[in-house]
């Protein structure tokens, strides 16, 4: 495991915890009881670490566009909870211009620039060429 992997694998435990809980609480009807938002949080926790491990073990061994992908789905959660971080933190403004779909976005465009990047470093290292 390169520190490469383990970044990948946190960024998609992080991602698969968000989506993992939000479709659990949505499913078991979106919040009308406190267990309901328990079940959701227990069941992100086991998703996110279950799909953390299994990265962290096999994304050295995908191809690069399967890479790339991967990419783009661990960044997305980042973004979107260095987002929210700095609303949690009361960094002016960030309220008023980040809404929910705002986040969203911003979480999707970052992540396809990442994965962007990162394909055209990965298909530069074997030309000598950066």
């Amino acid at each position: 495991m390169t520190a490469r992997t383990t970044a990948l694998g946190a960024g998609a435990a992080v991602t698969t915890f968000l989506l993992a809980g939000a479709a659990t609480i949505e499913l078991l009807g979106g919040g009308e009881a406190p267990a309901v938002g328990i079940i959701g949080v227990f069941v992100a926790v086991i998703a996110g670490l279950l799909a953390g491990g299994i990265v962290s073990v096999y994304a050295d061994r995908l191809s690069r566009t399967a890479s790339s992908v991967l990419v783009a789905y661990a960044t997305f959660g980042v973004a979107f909870v260095a987002i929210a971080g700095m609303s949690y933190v009361n960094v002016p403004y960030v309220d008023d211009v980040f809404t929910f779909p705002v986040r969203i976005g911003v979480s999707i465009v970052v992540a396809v620039v990442v994965a962007l990047l990162a394909s055209r470093r990965k298909s530069g290292e074997g030309t000598g060429t950066a």
